[in-house]
C-alpha cells in the first residue's frame, strides 16, 4: 500500500509540474487563505488558548464586590476592596488555598545618575506571590513578616527594568535604589515575560496592609486567590456573595452596604480577567477567516472539476485498460491533498509574516501580545486545515473521476457534449456558497465599519486638537510632605508653561478623559437630603487647576472656571458636569448650590460639559471637579498636564523638559502624548477588528467574483454548440449576452438570499461589539458588502449582483462573438 501511495505521489508531482498554471493558481489561492487563517489563529491561540505562565493557572481567580450603578449609568460594576473588606475575606476564608491582594498603577521616579525615570509600580501582599506560585529569576519575594506596616522598603524588579536600566547587573540583589524620595532594597528580579498585573509594571513593592485597619472608604485592593482543590468557581462565587452580605460584621454601616454594594460578587479566573472583552472580536475574526478558507476551497474545487472534465477521456482510457475505480479516486485525492499541503507550507511562511505584522499594528489594549507567535498549536491547526481543505475540494472531483460514467466519455470521444446537469448543479452550488459566505463576512465588516463611524462621530466633550499631555508625580518628601507646597509648585509650573512661546493655555487634572475611572466619592446635596437608610449619590471626583478646562477645550456652560483664589484661599468651590445639573436642577441655575464631599462643605461655581472617562462607547460619567486645595486637604502629587498649543504641540516638548528640570531635577516626565492620540487609542481595538474584517471581506468578495467568472466561462465553453445554433437561427448578440449574464446573476441572487439569512445569525454574535447601530441595521444589510461608504449606493445587496454581472460580462461578450459556423463545427 505504501508503495502504491508513493507511486501516486510521484505521478501527481510529475503531472502538476506539467500543468504549472493550474498548480500555481491553486497553491497561491490556498496559501493566502491558509496563511490568513493561521495568522489569525496564532493571535487567538496566544491570547485566548495558551494557559497563563503560572502553575495550575486555571485555579487562580480574581475576587471583587459588585457595586450599584453610578448615577446616570445603568451597568453595575466591580469595586476593589477597602482594607477592612480585604481582611474580612481573609479572616473568613473557607474556599481558597491562598488569598492575597494587589494594587496597581502607582507611578514613581527612579533616581539614578542620569535623568530621572518614571516607572510604574504595583503593590502586592506576600500572599499574592504565593497565589501566583511563580519563582523569581533572582532573589526572593517579601515574606509575610516583612509585608506589614512599618516593614522594610524593598522592591522586586521586572526583567525589562533590570536589563534596560541596570544593565543585567548580576549583583543587583541587595543593592539600594532611590524611588521618589525613598531608599529601597532590591530583593528580587522577575523572569522575562512576567507582567502581572499588566505589561506596564516595572517593579513590585509590598502592599503592607494593617489587619487592624478600620479603613472602609478607600477601595483600592484587588483580591487575588487560588482555589482550594475540589472548589469550583460557582461555589467560590456563592461564598463571596455570602461574605459581602455579611459586610456589616466587618464594620460597614448598614446604610453603606445597602447603598454601595449590589450584593453580587465577581469571581473570575485570572485568564478571563486578563483576556477581558478581547475574546469575542478575536473569535469573530477567526470565523471570518474560516469563511474565506471555505470560499477558497470552493474555488479550487471548481478548478478541479474543470480539470477533471478536461481529463475525462484520459480517465476513461485508464478505466478501460484496467485501472480500478479506487486507484483513480486515490490518485485524484493524492493530487488534491498534495496541493493542499504545498499551499499549507507556503501558508505557514505567509502566516509567520502576517503574525509579525499583526503584532506590530495591534493596539496595546489587546492582551498578551508578547505571547503571540506561530507555535506548535498553530502548526497543528495549519496541518489540519490543509488536509481538510484537500479532502474538501478533492473529494467530489475524485468521486467523479472514478465513476462508471467515465466509460461513456470514451464512447463519446470526438464530440463536444454539453454540460451535464450533475456537473452544472455541483458548480452552481459552490458559487452560491461562495457568494453567501462572502456576503456574511461583508455584512460583518459593514456592521463594524458603521459602528466605527458612529464612534468617531461621538462628541467626547472636549476639543483634542493641538493639546499636548504628560504626567508628573513629584515626590511629596521633596515638598515637605505639604499639600500647600505641592499646590504652589503646580501654580508656578503653570505660569512657566504659559510663558513658553506657542502655548495658548495650560492646566492640570488628576486624571485625563478616556484614561479610566478612578476616585469616586459620595456627595451630600443640601437641597436633596437622603433618608437614614439611603446612601448618598456617588460621583467621579477630579482635582483640577485654573486653566484646565480652557486648555482641554471643555466648554463652561454656566458660571466660571477655577481661579487661583479658589485653592489658595480654600474657598470651597466646585464645578459640576452637565449631567449632574440635568439630574438635580434641570430647569434652574446650578450655581451656588451647596453640597458636601467627604465632609468638606462646598458650593458650585460652574457647570461644564460631560466627558467620557473610559471610552467613547460608554456613557459619559457625572463629574465633580475640586480645586487643588480645599478645607479637608488636597495638594495631590500626581497630576496629568494639558497644554494647548497655537501650532505643533510636539515642538514644545524641549522647552517643557527644560522648564521642569529647572524646577525639580529629580522629577521625570512620563507619557508625553497628543490628546488626539489618546482619542485614537480609545478607538484602536474597534479599528483593528474593523480593518481585519474589511480585509477578509475584500478577499472573500474577490474570490467570490473569481468563482462566478470561472463558472460562467466554463458554461460558455460547454455551450458553444448551443450558442452556435441560436446564432444560426437568428438570435442576436445582445440576446446571447443576456442569456449568459442571467445565469451568473441567478446564482449570485440565490447566494445573496442565503447569505443574508446567515448574516442574521452572525449579527446576533456581534451585538456587544457594535455602537449606535442594531446588528440588523437595514442600511448595512441593504448595502451588503459595505466596503464602500453607505451613501455611495442606494441598493446594496445589488453589489453582489453587480459583481456577478462584471464577472460574467467577459465570457458573455466572448460567447456573443463566436461565429455560428465555428460554433456548429465545434459542436
Amino acid at each position: 500500500v505504501i508503495g502504491s501511495v508513493l507511486e501516486d505521489v510521484r505521478l501527481a508531482l510529475r503531472t502538476l509540474g506539467k500543468d504549472r498554471a493550474f498548480t500555481l493558481l491553486t497553491v497561491v489561492t490556498l496559501a493566502v487563505a491558509i496563511g490568513a487563517n493561521t495568522a489569525i489563529f496564532s493571535v487567538v491561540d496566544g491570547v485566548l488558548f495558551r494557559p497563563l505562565p503560572f502553575p495550575d493557572a486555571d485555579r487562580i481567580v480574581t475576587v471583587a464586590a459588585g457595586t450599584l450603578p453610578a448615577p446616570g449609568r445603568t451597568i453595575p460594576g466591580a469595586i476593589p476592596f477597602s482594607d477592612r473588606g480585604y481582611w474580612h475575606f481573609v479572616d473568613n476564608n473557607r474556599v481558597y488555598e491562598a488569598f492575597g491582594g494587589y494594587s496597581g498603577g502607582q507611578q514613581m521616579a527612579l533616581i539614578g545618575d542620569g535623568e530621572p525615570l518614571q516607572i510604574n509600580a504595583a503593590a502586592m501582599t506576600a500572599s499574592a506571590w504565593e497565589v501566583l506560585g511563580t519563582i523569581p529569576q533572582r532573589g526572593r519575594f517579601p515574606t509575610p513578616e516583612e509585608d506589614v506596616p512599618g516593614g522594610p522598603i524593598m522592591v522586586v524588579l521586572s526583567h525589562g527594568l533590570w536589563v534596560g536600566y541596570f544593565g543585567s547587573d548580576p549583583d543587583i540583589i541587595g543593592q539600594t535604589i532611590e524611588l521618589t524620595g525613598l531608599q529601597a532594597e532590591v530583593i528580587g528580579v522577575m523572569p522575562n515575560g512576567f507582567n502581572f498585573p499588566s505589561p506596564a509594571i516595572d517593579l513590585w513593592i509590598p502592599l503592607r496592609l494593617d489587619p487592624a485597619s478600620q479603613n472602609f472608604g478607600a477601595h483600592s485592593i484587588y483580591g487575588l486567590a487560588r482555589l482550594a482543590p475540589e472548589v469550583t468557581i460557582e461555589s467560590a462565587l456563592a461564598d463571596a456573595e455570602s461574605l459581602i452580605a455579611r459586610f456589616g460584621e466587618a464594620g460597614y454601616g448598614e446604610t453603606v452596604v445597602a447603598g454601595l454594594f449590589s450584593g453580587e460578587a465577581f469571581v473570575r479566573t485570572l485568564k478571563d480577567e486578563v483576556v477581558g472583552d478581547a475574546r469575542q472580536p478575536l473569535l469573530i475574526l477567526l470565523g471570518a477567516m474560516v469563511f474565506v478558507l471555505l470560499i477558497a476551497c470552493s474555488n479550487v474545487a471548481n478548478l478541479f472539476l474543470v480539470r477533471a472534465d478536461a481529463r475525462m477521456r484520459e480517465s476513461a482510457v485508464r478505466m478501460a485498460l484496467g485501472s480500478g475505480r479506487w486507484k483513480l479516486i486515490r490518485y485524484v485525492m493524492t493530487e488534491s491533498v498534495l496541493l493542499a499541503m504545498i499551499g499549507g507550507v507556503v501558508g505557514v511562511f505567509l502566516a509567520y509574516l502576517g503574525t509579525q505584522a499583526l503584532v506590530a499594528v495591534a493596539p496595546a489594549s489587546i492582551p498578551r501580545l508578547d505571547e503571540i507567535g506561530v507555535r506548535g498549536p498553530a502548526l497543528l491547526y495549519t496541518s489540519g486545515i490543509a488536509i481538510l481543505a484537500g479532502l474538501f475540494f478533492g473529494l467530489f472531483p475524485a468521486l467523479r473521476s472514478g465513476s462508471d460514467k467515465m466509460l461513456g466519455a470514451l464512447r463519446d470521444a470526438g464530440r463536444s457534449a454539453t454540460i451535464g446537469s450533475e456537473r452544472h448543479r455541483a458548480r452552481s452550488a459552490m458559487v452560491v456558497a461562495q457568494v453567501a459566505l462572502a456576503l456574511v463576512v461583508s455584512v460583518g465588516s459593514g456592521l463594524m465599519f458603521r459602528s466605527f463611524q458612529r464612534l468617531r462621530a461621538v462628541d467626547p466633550g472636549f476639543r483634542a486638537e493641538n493639546v499636548l499631555t504628560f504626567k508628573l508625580s513629584p515626590a511629596p518628601a521633596n515638598y515637605d510632605n505639604s499639600p500647600e507646597v505641592l499646590a504652589q509648585f503646580y501654580d508656578e509650573l503653570l505660569d512657566g508653561l504659559e510663558d513658553i512661546p506657542g502655548v495658548a493655555r495650560a492646566g492640570a487634572v488628576t486624571s485625563l478623559p478616556l484614561q479610566g475611572i478612578a476616585g469616586s466619592l459620595s456627595t451630600s446635596i443640601d437641597e436633596f437630603p437622603v433618608a437614614d437608610d439611603e446612601f448618598p449619590p456617588t460621583f467621579l471626583i477630579r482635582r483640577a487647576t485654573p486653566g484646565y478646562f480652557e486648555a482641554m477645550g471643555i466648554d463652561v456652560l454656566e458660571g466660571r472656571e477655577f481661579t487661583d483664589e479658589d485653592h489658595q484661599e480654600r474657598l470651597g468651590s466646585l464645578i459640576i458636569s452637565e449631567s449632574i445639573k440635568d439630574r438635580f436642577w434641570p430647569d434652574v441655575s446650578a450655581l451656588g448650590k451647596r453640597m458636601a464631599i467627604a465632609g468638606a462643605a462646598a458650593r458650585s461655581v460652574g457647570v461644564v460639559r460631560d466627558v467620557n472617562a473610559v471610552g467613547l462607547d460608554t456613557e459619559a460619567e457625572p463629574y465633580i471637579y475640586k480645586p487643588l486645595l480645599d478645607s479637608v486637604g488636597g495638594g495631590v502629587a500626581a497630576m496629568a498636564m494639558a497644554v494647548r498649543a497655537n501650532a505643533d504641540p510636539l515642538s514644545l516638548v524641549p522647552a517643557i523638559r527644560s522648564l521642569i528640570a529647572s524646577m525639580d531635577a529629580e522629577l521625570p516626565i512620563s507619557e508625553i502624548r497628543l490628546m488626539e492620540g489618546i482619542v485614537s487609542d480609545s478607538l484602536s481595538r474597534t479599528s483593528f477588528t474593523m480593518t481585519l474584517l474589511l480585509l477578509a471581506a475584500a478577499i472573500a468578495l474577490f474570490l467570490g467574483s473569481v468563482g462566478i467568472y470561472g463558472v460562467i466561462s466554463y458554461i460558455v465553453a460547454q455551450r458553444t454548440d448551443e450558442i452556435g445554433v441560436r446564432l444560426a437561427l437568428g438570435a442576436g448578440a445582445p440576446e446571447v449576452r443576456w442569456m449568459i449574464l442571467m445565469q451568473g446573476m441567478r446564482l449570485a441572487a440565490v447566494g445573496v438570499v442565503v447569505g443574508l439569512l446567515a448574516a442574521v445569525a452572525m449579527g446576533r454574535l456581534m451585538t456587544s461589539l457594535l455602537y449606535g447601530i442594531s446588528p440588523f441595521d437595514v442600511t448595512t444589510f441593504v448595502i451588503g458588502a459595505v466596503i464602500f461608504d453607505v451613501t455611495t449606493f442606494v441598493i446594496g445587496a445589488v453589489i453582489f449582483l453587480v459583481v456577478a454581472a462584471l464577472a460574467g460580462i467577459i465570457p458573455a461578450v466572448r460567447a456573443s462573438r463566436i461565429p455560428p459556423a465555428v460554433a456548429l463545427q465545434s459542436g
